[in-house]
């Protein structure tokens, strides 16, 4: 039975939610908010980002709930929608969702419809005794744990019991690499629809980890002597949409040697081609690029790998209708929209352009990499790299690039400021104290 309020949700540029609690019979009245809240910092500062700050007023945005997202929430008699923004009646150019959505019917121009699905890594960290914050971990830590294998908080059970009430596509919850890290996977489907459920249970994990009084966060890098967390998005592409459902998986070819159509080939190659910029929207903070490193089995080198996690854009073994590319380039603080466009975007330029991906990395990226071509070592490199690559600023949109681009500057501006030296190997007190609260 549907609850009787409403959780209105829709996200920003720095990769949160905003929204307003609302009486389930209002649920197809769309709401309105300041289009200021996009060009803010998480720290409340707004930045003079032309025609959506003091210039136009601090005008209003509209939200109006997508009704086919409505679904049970994690908080008492709630439900959540997400919602799609417009501003002056026509797509809001610099909402994310709306950048997705673009890149969707980039390719259904081309008679394809993208199919996407998200790995959620995070760790739970509890209080240390000290004001701060340490992972949570039992002795017994196993990757791949379940139990005290692997989460002492019991917090796993409620994830999994609460996701599957929600109807968000569970595939399941497991331990990951290193102690008080965890990952949420879902299950594959039509690109908006997989992205809104993600940022679905992003809200969730957080949440539901507050009211036990832990802290989950999805921090590239929280803790130096732990893995990074990324967003790990599988992408397929299936024939012109049929009636009740998708068509067949156009990156399968049952005579090609590797199983890969040469479209898939081309999308690899778009991949690997835009690699630096894509880095720049798929890794959002400082912290990010301390996960992006060679050794962390993260998507560092600009290259593909048959079945390779060492390599960043992995084509699992599975073929026929599961065939996909995995890019582990994400960080899990990245906007699953903008990060989903970009690898959209990418693949598309490929295609478009008729790459070639070359051959597929074999063995240790780390050890013998087939390319010198990696992610920026910083985000200030990564955002150079992004403003310098055209195509994939104009396919993504030269607006939401824009204003994207500020407000990480300016993130990287506070970092500066702060005097913090630059250690990859080391995550300081500015990293913790200025993002824990928000990711």
């Amino acid at each position: 039975m549907a609850n009787r309020r409403i959780r209105t949700m829709w996200s920003d540029l720095n990769g949160l939610t905003h929204g307003r609690y609302v009486p389930a019979g209002r649920i197809d009245h769309p709401t309105h908010h300041a289009v200021t809240t996009l060009a803010m910092s998480t720290a409340g500062e707004i930045l003079p980002i032309a025609g959506y700050a003091a210039d136009v007023g601090f005008a209003d945005l509209t939200a109006t709930p997508v009704l086919d997202s409505r679904r049970p929430g994690w908080e008492p008699d709630t439900d959540v929608v997400v919602c799609e923004l417009s501003f002056g009646h026509a797509p809001l150019p610099i909402c994310p969702r709306a950048a997705l959505a673009r890149a969707v019917d980039g390719w259904r121009a081309l008679g394809y419809e993208p199919q996407l699905g998200f790995e959620l890594e995070f760790y739970v960290m509890a209080p240390d005794g000290e004001g701060g914050w340490r992972p949570a971990a039992g002795e017994g830590h196993r990757v791949y744990g379940v139990g005290l294998g692997g989460d002492p908080t019991g917090l796993a059970l409620e994830y999994f019991d609460r996701a599957e009430a929600m109807e968000l596509g569970l595939e399941g919850v497991l331990t990951e690499f290193s102690p008080g890290q965890m990952e949420l996977n879902l299950e594959y489907g039509p690109a908006l629809e997989s992205a809104d459920r993600t940022v679905i249970a992003k809200e969730m994990v957080r949440e539901l980890a507050a009211t036990r009084g832990y802290q989950a966060t999805f921090l590239g890098r929280p803790d130096a002597g732990g893995a990074g967390s990324g967003l790990h998005i599988n992408l397929s592409l299936s024939t012109a949409h049929a009636a009740g459902g998708p068509g067949a998986n156009a990156l399968f070819d049952p005579a090609d040697p590797d199983g890969l159509s040469m479209l898939a080939r081309r999308c690899i190659a778009g991949l690997v081609d835009h690699h630096e910029a894509v880095s720049a929207l798929s890794a959002p903070l400082v912290n990010s690029y301390k996960r992006l490193m060679p050794g962390l089995i993260a998507g560092y080198w600009a290259n593909w790998g048959l079945d390779n996690r060492i390599s960043t854009y992995r084509i699992p073994q599975e073929r026929a209708e599961a065939t996909r590319i995995e890019s582990r380039v994400p960080c899990g603080t990245a906007s699953p929209y903008l990060a989903a466009a970009a690898m959209l975007d990418a693949a598309r330029l490929g295609v478009l352009a008729e790459l070639d991906c070359g051959a597929p990395q074999v063995g240790d990226a780390d050890a013998e990499p087939n390319t010198d071509r990696h992610t920026p070592h910083s985000l200030g490199e990564a955002l150079t790299a992004l403003e310098a690559d055209t195509d994939l600023v104009d396919a993504v949109g030269t607006d939401v690039t824009a204003a994207y681009v500020t407000l990480r500057r300016h993130d990287l501006a506070r970092w500066e400021a702060a005097g913090e030296p630059w250690d990859p190997t080391t995550i300081s007190a500015w990293e913790l104290d200025t993002y824990l609260p928000y990711y």
